[in-house]
């Protein structure tokens, strides 16, 4: 019978040959957790859990910042059979109570920083409208990571009854078992971005688990000598699979880290990570520092990108000056995390996001004809898969319309992805259909490739372009990040000559450029044409 992700991670800690071995080690207070610690502490929180009630199939959601303490009850969570929901932790307040809401919470795990005004020495306005929205709902506190081993209460606990994680932490006993679960019950919730709407919350089940995972081990011939460095956010997907899973499940070393690009290769340098799992912007950013001698990255073997495009002169840019491999992907939520990547023995070809994995089917159709479309033509990216998830929850609207891209694909999950394909079977990600596409007289516009040729201009550092409103017609715009001294006129002439020359196309015409000190990014690190297009309406 298939295992569940708690069962195998479990696994992990309780097997003998990784006893004593390093689990976890945050870079910044040196604390380091073994396997044996893991299983330990998890079988704590998971009994802390269950001293609420919180039964198989109930959603313990996670409001909690990067470090030590997010591992104890996310996994904990696991053990007990509980759906665990990590919130994104630069949600608004109303989106923070529109997840609970959504995703049906029956117990909050969060932190100091959430629940009490170090200001005001009073309890959060947060928690205030926490108790009020939710009075019945359990609210447990934990130290902020810089306090993680205090043995003081929680400041905030005691408050609105919100309770103390430590205080009943000493009084709790350990629940040393792991709830089996269906391969079809769900282990985890994790919300979309909302760029296109409403957040919905993906199901992510037991199925979807082992393929992923296994695909990232083995497109990377990961193993337990590997240290990955992590610096994204665990209550996204991207931090989770690429980093925590694969190298609790070899029994290797996952190294928290802050997301500073400034000491991104210093860090890595320090504490001999083998690989990372990185954004595109991130590699921009450490570009602009000081790289060290090439002999001194030699341990770093190579990083993992996906999440947004990789334009191929960053991705060209980076290998040459560090050394590092950068072997890219792509993936969504919807996928667990990843649907394609790049193997170890494989070419890199810049700009891509590889090939699909073994446990994918890809496909690039023409949404009017339902055909696919010919090699090196944009289409909508579809696929299925093992990894590919069955439903948002108690969205079954969403989801029908999720799986219907064409009458001669239903079944096939609809990404809202526009690709290409090339002879060799390698994808390119051009543009998301929804969030980075508009009309301008009756022709489509993929902002994107606006995007691609502003940033050659020896004067630009960075671009995006969107949609406005001019005379009652939409028209396209550009916001743009100088890298020496240029007037608007002169990017305004650049982008007129490409779009007269074909490059872009000759309906892709900017009417207006405002500057910007940087390009917005979105909640989990994307690039945020919305944010942009509000910067420009405020300009």
């Amino acid at each position: 019978m298939q295992k569940t992700p708690a069962e195998m991670l479990v696994g992990s800690f309780k097997n003998p040959a990784f006893n004593d071995r390093a689990c976890l080690v945050d870079t910044e207070s040196l604390r380091r957790i073994s396997y044996s610690d893991m299983d330990r502490e998890t079988a704590l929180s998971a009994g802390v859990l269950k001293s609420f009630y919180i039964r198989p199939g109930d959603t313990v959601s996670l409001l909690l910042e990067n470090g030590l303490h997010f591992f104890m009850p996310w996994l904990g969570a696991m053990r007990i059979g509980a759906v665990v929901h990590p919130i994104n932790c630069l949600y608004t307040t109303e989106q923070i109570i529109y997840a609970l809401k959504l995703c049906e919470t029956k117990l909050l795990v969060t932190q100091e920083r959430y629940v009490w005004d170090f200001k005001k020495n009073e309890p959060s306005a947060l928690l205030r409208i926490l108790r009020e929205t939710f009075p019945t709902m359990p609210v447990l506190v934990m130290h902020d990571p810089q306090r993680f081993e205090s043995s003081k209460k929680e400041m905030g606990s005691g408050w609105l009854g919100a309770y103390s994680w430590s205080t009943l932490a000493q009084f709790t006993k350990h629940y040393d078992h792991v709830t089996h679960r269906y391969p079809e019950d769900p282990f985890q919730l994790i919300c979309t971005s909302g760029t296109t709407g409403k957040p919905k919350a993906v199901v992510q089940t037991n199925s979807m688990f082992w393929p992923d995972v296994e695909a990232i081990i083995k497109t990377n011939k990961l193993s337990g000598e590997d240290r990955a460095l992590l610096i994204n956010r665990l209550f996204h997907v991207n931090a989770q699979v690429t980093n925590f899973f694969p190298m609790t499940i070899v029994g290797g070393t996952t190294l928290l880290a802050p997301p500073d690009p400034e000491y991104f290769l210093e860090t890595a340098v320090k504490w001999g990570a083998t690989y990372s799992s990185v954004i595109p912007p991130t590699l921009k950013e450490v570009l602009k520092r000081g790289i060290p001698k090439k002999e001194s990255l030699k341990n770093l073997k190579f990083l993992i990108v996906g999440a947004d495009k990789l334009a191929p002169e960053l991705h060209r840019e980076f290998m040459n000056r560090t050394g590092i491999r950068v072997r890219p992907g792509w993936g969504m939520t919807e996928t667990l995390c990843w649907g394609s990547g790049t193997a170890a023995d494989e070419p890199i070809m810049y700009g891509s996001i590889g090939k699909p994995f073994e446990i994918t089917e890809m496909k690039i159709i023409n949404t009017e004809t339902g055909g696919e479309v010919a090699i090196g033509e944009t289409g909508l990216l579809i696929i299925r898969g093992q990894n590919v998830f069955e439903k948002y929850f108690k969205n079954p609207e969403a989801t029908k319309k999720a799986f219907s891209p064409h009458p001669k694909w239903e079944g096939w999950f609809d990404t809202g992805d526009l690709c290409r394909r090339d002879s060799r079977g390698t994808f390119y990600w051009v543009a998301r259909a929804s969030a980075d596409t508009w009309k301008v007289r009756g022709e489509f516009v993929m902002g994107p490739l606006i995007d691609d040729y502003a940033r050659q201009h020896p004067s630009v550092d960075d671009a995006m372009s969107v949609p406005i409103m001019m005379d009652g017609e939409t028209e396209s715009a550009l916001c743009v990040v100088k890298k020496e001294e240029i007037g608007a006129d002169a990017v305004l002439e650049w982008c007129e000559e490409g779009r007269k020359s074909g490059k872009p196309e000759k309906h892709y015409k900017i009417k207006k450029i405002i500057f910007v000190p940087k390009i917005e990014l979105g909640d989990t690190g994307k690039k945020s044409r919305k944010k942009m297009i509000e910067i420009f309406q405020s300009a």
